[in-house]
């Protein structure tokens, strides 16, 4: 399984690859971040089966990579990083196609709960 992680903050990119790594010890991790580029070429080397997305990248928003995401792999389970967490964004982000969103805030245990959870919905 390979798991795509976008976020334009170097530390939380790996703080979060860190976390799958470590759960996920036979994933295939990718994390990108420095630009719309980076993650064009990185979405056009394989198939991803999970992508963590940070909704304000610098260079994008997470809404925008979703969509290139849902075009390039339709059934990539997605979950959405926030600082600045609301309902409504929530909301926007579940109509978007997000299947999770999670704070930064909230421990990475809840992020590996997720992914547990997603992948175990796979299996069925």
């Amino acid at each position: 399984m390979k798991f795509l992680v976008v976020d334009d903050s170097p530390i939380d990119r790996l703080l979060l690859t860190r976390a799958l790594a470590k759960a996920f010890p036979d994933a295939v991790l990718c994390a990108v971040g420095s630009s719309m580029q980076e993650f064009e070429a990185a979405i056009e080397k394989e198939r991803c089966d999970l992508a963590v997305i940070d909704y304000s990248l610098g260079w994008a928003d997470g809404f925008e990579v979703i969509r290139s995401v849902r075009q390039r792999w339709p059934n990539c389970w997605t979950i959405l990083m926030t600082v600045m967490p609301s309902e409504i964004l929530f909301f926007h982000a579940r109509t978007a196609g997000f299947d999770v969103c999670l704070t930064k805030s909230s421990s990475l245990q809840h992020l590996t709960i997720a992914v547990e959870g997603m992948l175990a919905d796979s299996e069925i």
